[in-house]
């Protein structure tokens, strides 16, 4: 094989390669791909990851902050002995540096009643969730969780269910 055919091979899968980074680094894309990561974070019960996704200063109109989350989710999800989240997010709506994607939520598993309270009171939901995300840097990647928020869902400041 000679040099040019080297360097014409090279310089094509070097195009594919920022040809297919800048399709994935696409905000939209980035914001669906952090929430669906993000819950598969949750359905493994995963809590290093979940405190990963979470901005330092994640709060939610339940009085949350982001210790709160991750030790909650951790608990609630301790009940369950296997898990599965589905979603169906919308494309995202921006606002400077932050992005709010709006997505429905089902739960379904087998655990005890608390797993099952937890099903049917997030599965009983008429509307989706909101998911806000903030870019925390150039990196088109750096997405961090900020508040998530439901209508129809109240929660305590106490205990998460």
């Amino acid at each position: 094989m000679n040099w040019k055919r080297t360097a014409s091979f090279t310089a094509t899968a070097l195009l594919a390669l920022a040809l297919y980074a800048a399709w994935l680094w696409q905000p939209a894309r980035q914001v669906q791909r952090h929430t669906a990561h993000f819950l598969k974070a949750v359905e493994r019960r995963n809590s290093d990851k979940i405190a990963a996704f979470l901005a330092d200063d994640y709060s939610d109109r339940w009085g949350h902050d982001k210790e709160f989350v991750v030790r909650e989710t951790r608990e609630v999800f301790r009940h369950f002995i296997f898990i599965e989240i589905q979603n169906d997010p919308a494309e995202p709506s921006f606002a400077g540096s932050e992005a709010t994607l709006r997505s429905p939520v089902k739960i379904s598993g087998q655990g005890s009643p608390i797993a099952q309270y937890v099903m049917e009171k997030v599965n009983a939901l008429r509307t989706p969730f909101f998911f806000t995300w903030r870019r925390g840097s150039w990196k088109p990647w750096d997405w961090r969780l900020m508040r998530i928020d439901h209508s129809e869902l109240e929660i305590g400041a106490e205990r998460a269910f």
